[in-house]
């Protein structure tokens, strides 16, 4: 027999898959878990239990599924936008600003949209500044402003030029901006098309232009012949017209406005003069007579728009059929491939990163110049094949769902082969997205967090640290199912919090809640927040609890001044009764974190310990802000790792241990070598280190 004590100091591999169970040769294998369940890996290498979800509101839309849509106005005003269905099929929409309801005139803001729930996974979007561009194929492109905290504008954008391609149920799918252009991408008619907006001028998609004034137009200057001080060409101006040349439409004239700005005029009208041996005025007369011209301007200073076009210096209009484009005019390009090149998503990095539903491919200037009509080009990178989830912007990096829905992969640009990648970032974990997943959700701070919503509810978290190597899954398990999910930062807290939807069952009824995921613990026992759906009373020492009508029927752990009490039941009013007066009380749905490290191999020897029997005698566990827990061989065999001493007074917290804590395992001989840490109180538990006790029958 041989002793061995291996030390596990990191979990930065995560939730590992089945099929590596074997693969004691690969370095992840021992910084990986067979179960990682309700905890978050740190990029540091040790491992937390995961916050609980705290309540909102009820939906808005209950028969149907809701969409949650993130909107940063500033740094300190943040929104998430709640798109619902109502009962009568109108489409409605809530504002959350903090951690409620924007509210109106004393009553929650709620305004009509024109999209209904099943339409919501087609809906993308796009922020620049206070508006939000929103679009689908079956509607057209709509802009979205915030003109105040309860007033929120959605309108019809209307574009110059806009493509013929774009008609009825036949819109653009998606949406991004770059280098100062609106992106628009994907018609059903033209999925593998891009259309990018005039630089600057988000509205204006025409392909050849020419900028005011245009050749000529200097030639012809309107005099100010009425005594009102300006060549704006109202009734009484004139306009010299030399001997040999001529004025017709299309023909222009340079002046004033009535404000005093230059202008041109560019003739629209029937009137047709020609000069041969001598000069002639044109006069400009409210009723045209010889040698006169329809006046620009009325006496009230409205434009006569049916003869002249008005435009400023700088100001567009279409160029002649054949003309070469100007470098800042939209651009349309469509992408050809061998395989299916249905655009799925668009993100704008230092190129334009496009995903297809046959590969990756990216979209930039041939040279080190900004983007333009003469020198764009389009470069496909990968075959892996993109699905229609919005994918993520991280660091250099967009994070996107393969085409099956299975894989989530990495596009980067890699200077080692000067070419963009997609690295898949579920190879080790490829169960842990078992059913596909539907939507993406990233939070930067404190960690780098992407979650994603898997088509059965649940949740899977990946700590993603490339440059250190880190790429930890995990399972975010909830007494419900998640729909869907959204991020948005909270000044207040310095930190992004994640927002969900989710259906949970109350008195044999399914409801539909909003709620986010608290801030990591740090800090009193009494800040502890471990309930899922749960509430907080702040207050003067009260026996009883009210105010959770939404889990009415449903039993609940309660944390009380940082103490566990016994779960209870609310009542059917959403009161409970306390087992003695608490002023911070978290009452909510339980949820258990499990942690279970890959089989022990270490201490043989004759080569490995896998397949030898052993037995883990004893478990020493290096713990951070902890409280509470259970060590064992799985989890209907569990050890409780005791924190109090007999100086904490019954019904008070002993506060967070920070330190090692050991466990007589119980557990015989055994050929697996398992052991398993479990958290099922609403307390918190960070995990750094595990040093088992091992004895190998050689």
């Amino acid at each position: 027999m041989s002793i061995a004590t291996p030390a596990i100091t990191n979990f930065t591999a995560g939730e590992i898959s089945p099929r590596l169970e074997g693969r004691t040769d690969l370095s992840k294998y021992f910084n990986g878990c067979r179960t990682l369940l309700n905890f978050h890996v740190h990029p540091h290498g040790g491992t937390s239990r995961r916050a609980g979800f705290r309540f909102v509101a009820e939906s808005l839309g209950q028969a149907k599924p809701v969409l949650l849509i993130p909107f940063e106005y500033s740094a300190g005003q943040t929104y998430v936008l709640e798109f619902a269905e109502d009962a009568a099929g109108q489409g409605r929409m809530r504002v959350f600003s903090g951690h409620g309801l924007v509210l109106s005139d004393g009553a929650p803001y709620v305004r009509d949209i024109p999209y209904t729930a099943d339409e919501f996974d087609e809906l993308d979007y796009a922020q620049s500044a206070g508006s939000l561009i929103l679009v689908h194929p079956d509607h057209p492109v709509r802009e979205m402003v915030r003109v105040d905290h309860d007033d929120w504008t959605l309108e019809e954008m209307t574009f110059l030029g806009q493509p013929e391609a774009w008609g009825e149920n036949d819109y653009p799918s998606a949406v991004c901006f770059y280098e100062q252009r609106l992106v628009l991408a994907a018609t059903r008619s033209r999925p593998a098309t891009l259309w990018l907006s005039r630089t600057g001028e988000f509205s204006d998609f025409r392909l050849r232009t020419r900028e005011v004034p245009l050749d000529g137009w200097r030639d012809l200057e309107i005099a100010d012949a009425n005594g009102d001080g300006l060549r704006d060409g109202k009734a009484g101006d004139n306009v010299l017209l030399l001997a040999g040349n001529g004025f017709e439409a299309r023909d222009a004239l340079k002046g004033q406005h009535p404000d005093g700005s230059t202008r041109y005029y560019r003739y629209k009208g029937t009137g047709n003069y020609a000069t041969v041996n001598s000069n002639v005025t044109l006069t400009f007369a409210a009723e045209p007579g010889a040698n006169q011209l329809e006046a620009i301007w009325d006496e009230d200073g409205v434009l006569d728009d049916a003869a002249w076009d008005c435009f400023g210096v700088g100001d567009r209009t279409d160029g002649p059929a054949g003309a070469e484009p100007l470098e800042d005019d939209a651009i349309e390009v469509t992408l050809s491939g061998r395989q299916a090149n249905a655009i799925e998503f668009i993100v704008p990095r230092r190129a334009l990163w496009i995903g297809t539903a046959g590969g990756e491919w990216t979209l930039s200037a041939s040279s080190s110049d900004p983007l333009t009509p003469s020198n764009v080009k389009a470069a496909q990178e990968g075959t892996g094949g993109a699905s229609g989830v919005r994918p993520e912007a991280v660091g250099f990096a967009a994070l996107y769902v393969q085409r099956a829905g299975r894989k989530i992969r990495e596009m980067s640009y890699r200077y080692e082969s000067d070419a963009y990648v997609s690295k898949d970032l579920t190879l080790l974990s490829e169960h842990i997205t078992e059913g596909g997943l539907t939507q993406l959700a990233y939070v930067q701070e404190p960690d780098s967090i992407l979650y994603g919503v898997r088509g059965d509810g649940i949740l899977v978290a990946l700590t993603y640290v490339p440059d250190q190597e880190v790429a930890a899954w995990s399972r975010i398990v909830t007494d419900g199912v998640v729909e869907r999910a959204a991020s948005v930062y909270n000044d207040a807290e310095k930190r992004d919090e994640l927002w969900i939807t989710v259906l949970r069952t109350v008195n044999g009824e399914t409801r539909r809640y909003v709620e986010y995921l608290e801030r990591p613990f740090e800090g009193t026992m009494e800040d502890a927040f471990f309930v899922d759906s749960g509430l907080t009373y702040r207050g003067e020492p009260a026996s009883g609890l009210s105010g959770l009508a939404h889990l009415a029927g449903r039993t609940v752990s309660v944390l009380a001044d940082g103490a566990v009490q016994a779960d209870r039941t609310v009542s059917p009013d959403g009161a409970l009764v306390l087992d003695r007066p608490a002023s911070v009380v978290h009452a909510g749905l339980p949820y258990r974190s499990v942690l279970q490290p890959m089989r022990l191999d270490a201490g043989s020897q004759r080569g490995t310990a896998q397949t030898k029997r052993k037995r883990i005698t004893k478990v020493a566990a290096r713990f951070h802000d902890t409280l509470g827990g259970l060590i064992g061989p799985d989890e209907t065999r569990l050890e409780p790792v005791y924190f109090r001493s007999p100086a904490t007074p019954m019904g008070q917290s002993p506060g967070p241990f920070r330190g090692d804590k050991i466990v007589n395992f119980p557990k015989g001989w055994d050929r697996d070598g398992l052991l398993t840490i479990v958290q099922e109180q609403p307390l918190p538990m960070t995990v750094l280190m595990i040093v088992p006790e091992l004895v190998i029958n050689e």
